[in-house]
């Protein structure tokens, strides 16, 4: 519990930006909307890079929507107070800087960030596995440590295992490994530009030996491949974006399922898949009984996993759950995301995708527009 005095009505928006003129920043839809929504919840936006900040005139180069004119423009603009975090630093370098810059302004201002750090998955996984309510929901994981670790996990979970990168996104650089009978062995995944592809090996040591020399020194997680297909063979997982409404209270915004091709292994949307309402994937999969069973368990998952996060991580405006739903309905944990994309919220309707991009700017306003001396009652910290 605490209380925040207001002392701006502007929401600063962390990018990284880019070079060029016509495309300053990623994400230029979603920060658009935002930009145009903003004045509805009494908020004014203003997109920035850290990097960006002037210590002669105590201002940052701030980017706001021209609705009138149809583009882009910037202006020097005092530092924003509650920051919103949708930077996408692409390298070490970029990811080094940027947080460089972000702990300079935290040493010359008094800063809220409306998102938690999320530590790599590997702690999140270890963080579910401890907690006796949670922990079925997390597959069997240990961190890749070379070969043997690989041969190991093998013996103890089957012929094929998942691999994941312990800090990443959008499915890039994943890969799975399968071992048939004969001796044989293939690997399926995307590369860092997450291109689909596969390879053959005449025995397993062959493809573990191109497994050590692809991850070479980052950290990477080993999962048993629990086929996560839907009913003609592609793969998915359900999106849950829960998101903290004007009462920051946590609240589901929606659950899509997310399906990708047929040959491939993962079904991120970067990756070439579609987004479908999770009803539709898991009614044809599981039957209808069945489907609303396990929706409903899924629901009530996801509140139980924003709490348990909050509560040891700090607070969260929303995040993005990812769950897997195999062959026999059972239900898996597979990452939680601080910086969920919202295409996936667009295959249930206009309702649900508006949300996804207001929801952000409700809360926001319950934090800065509130009156003072209010205090708002939250189950985790500042």
């Amino acid at each position: 519990m605490r209380v925040i005095s207001p002392v701006s009505s502007t929401l600063g928006v962390l990018i990284c930006e880019c070079d060029g003129y016509n495309r300053p920043f990623a994400e230029q839809q979603f920060l658009k909307q935002l930009c145009q929504y903003g004045s509805s919840f009494g908020l004014e936006v203003c997109i920035f890079d850290p990097n960006t900040w002037d210590e002669e005139n105590k201002k940052i180069k701030g980017w706001t929507w021209d609705n009138t004119k149809r583009r882009w423009h910037n202006t020097p603009r005092p530092l924003p107070v509650l920051l919103y975090d949708r930077s996408w630093p692409q390298t070490d370098d970029e990811r080094y800087k940027f947080r460089q810059a972000v702990t300079r302004l935290q040493s010359i201002c008094s800063l809220t960030f409306m998102n938690s750090h999320m530590p790599h998955k590997g702690k999140v996984i270890a963080l579910l596995s401890r907690d006796a309510y949670l922990r079925h929901l997390v597959p069997p994981t240990i961190p890749f440590n070379g070969p043997l670790s690989i041969t190991r996990f093998l013996v103890d979970h089957g012929p094929s295992l998942f691999l994941k990168p312990a800090i990443g996104s959008q499915g890039k650089r994943v890969v799975a490994l399968f071992a048939n009978p004969q001796g044989q062995a293939k690997l399926s995944g995307r590369t860092s530009n997450n291109v689909s592809f596969v390879r053959n090996y005449a025995n397993t040591d062959d493809a573990i030996e191109r497994l050590q020399r692809w991850i070479g020194s980052r950290h990477y997680l080993i999962q048993p491949n629990l086929e996560l297909r839907n009913a003609v063979g592609e793969p998915f997982d359900l999106r849950v974006l829960m998101q903290k409404n004007e009462k920051a209270q946590w609240s589901l915004t929606g659950i899509a399922a997310r399906c990708g091709d047929v040959h491939t292994v993962t079904a991120n949307l970067h990756g070439g898949g579609r987004a479908r309402p999770a009803t539709e994937v898991l009614t044809e999969m599981l039957g209808n009984v069945r489907a609303s069973a396990l929706l409903l368990e899924v629901r009530q998952h996801a509140f139980d996993l924003v709490k348990k996060l909050e509560q040891s991580l700090g607070r969260f405006a929303e995040l993005g759950l990812d769950f897997g739903i195999d062959h026999r309905g059972k239900c898996w944990f597979l990452e939680a995301n601080s910086k969920p994309g919202r295409t996936s919220l667009r295959a249930l309707g206009r309702h649900a995708a508006r949300a996804a991009i207001t929801s952000p700017l409700a809360y926001a306003s319950s934090i800065l527009l509130r009156k003072p001396g209010r205090v708002i009652h939250e189950s985790n910290r500042l």
